[in-house]
């Protein structure tokens, strides 16, 4: 049994293998980053319904491979994560900005906007935030080999979303202003 009183979420969980669609559990005061980064390995997650590998939503009925009432899933597969809250910053809001981002994860990507440390090089902070952060006002791209990243429509967007960083296979920092906007999907 939990420690501390829990709120129940609906979510749904993205790994290699797997689209997971369930109820979290988190801390009344904490966000879904806070709940992945904790140092327990595995994340509760109760009735479960797992589909096949996709990003697609709603799925198909026929992508349903299994359904528990209880499946602890290895926080270290998890790409990203739809639900919960968001999680607040542990800093002083004046110390941090917005970089316009895109997390590539295979044939689709998504973007949105991380709080990052001012002053701080973007690759510096990959490497040592920890892995799951909060992707603000997050949309997601299908890409396609015959359109131009910036001609492609989101498929689905999202107040939040929280990705791992560690299972990004590449990110992207928008163009400066100085840029021609049609060069990138950040507008």
């Amino acid at each position: 049994m939990y420690k501390q009183p829990r709120e129940a979420h609906e979510a749904r969980i993205y790994t290699q293998a797997y689209r997971v669609y369930g109820m979290v559990y988190l801390v009344p005061t904490t966000g879904t980053a806070d709940l992945l980064n904790h140092e327990k390995p595995y994340l509760p997650v109760t009735g479960a319904l797992i589909y096949t590998p996709g990003y697609a939503h709603p799925p198909e009925t026929k992508e349903l491979k299994a359904s528990t009432g209880f499946l602890a899933l290895r926080k270290e597969r998890i790409q990203w994560m739809v639900g919960g809250r968001p999680s607040e910053p542990r800093t002083s809001p004046s110390l941090l900005e917005r970089k316009r981002l895109a997390f590539l994860f295979g044939d689709y990507l998504l973007a949105g906007e991380l709080l990052v440390p001012r002053g701080v090089r973007l690759s510096d902070h990959l490497s040592q935030a920890k892995p799951f952060q909060t992707l603000l006002e997050a949309k997601l791209y299908t890409l396609a080999p015959d359109r131009p990243i910036v001609e492609l429509p989101p498929q689905e967007t999202f107040s939040f979303v929280t990705v791992n960083l560690r299972l990004a296979e590449a990110v992207a920092e928008a163009p400066g202003e100085a840029h021609d906007p049609r060069l990138t999907l950040f507008g």
